[in-house]
């Protein structure tokens, strides 16, 4: 490794630069549209009928909450978003494998924001120290 040219810029796994943040914003906005609650009973249903033949293909026998929160398959969450986005909702709405108290958004493009404001991020934010926390994360 210390043959090759340049920098030695390696960072073990899960750890991002100090100056990482240096470049990032941290920001909220407002946007108009319906989002697609994809864990509701009334999305599971139409999941379970429209992805039937593909979650079979992926060797799921049933589509059910906990097919959803299983971050693998990849392929059959893309799925449930694009049913979403085929029927033109804002995005889908879910709640993280991480802990159900962790609300998820997603938004489809193009997205007209509102209201949108933005501050950069400092090493001690809080937000961005419990974020990096629940993704196991650190900063070298």
């Amino acid at each position: 490794m210390s043959e090759i040219e340049g920098t030695d810029d390696f960072l073990p796994l899960g750890t991002l630069p100090r100056d990482w943040w240096a470049v990032r914003v941290m920001g909220k906005a407002e946007i108009d549209g319906v989002f697609a609650d994809i864990y509701a009973v009334s999305w599971l249903s139409r999941l379970r009928r429209s992805l039937a033949a593909e979650a079979l293909r992926l060797g799921i026998k049933d589509i059910d909450l906990s097919s959803l929160e299983n971050a693998e398959p990849r392929r059959l969450t893309q799925l449930a978003s694009r049913q979403a986005y085929l029927l033109n909702f804002a995005g889908i709405f879910y709640r993280s494998r991480y802990g159900h108290s962790l609300e998820n958004w997603a938004i489809f493009e193009p997205f007209p924001l509102k209201n949108a404001t933005s501050e950069t991020l400092s090493e001690d934010d809080p937000d961005l120290l419990q974020a990096l926390l629940i993704h196991g994360v650190r900063l070298a």
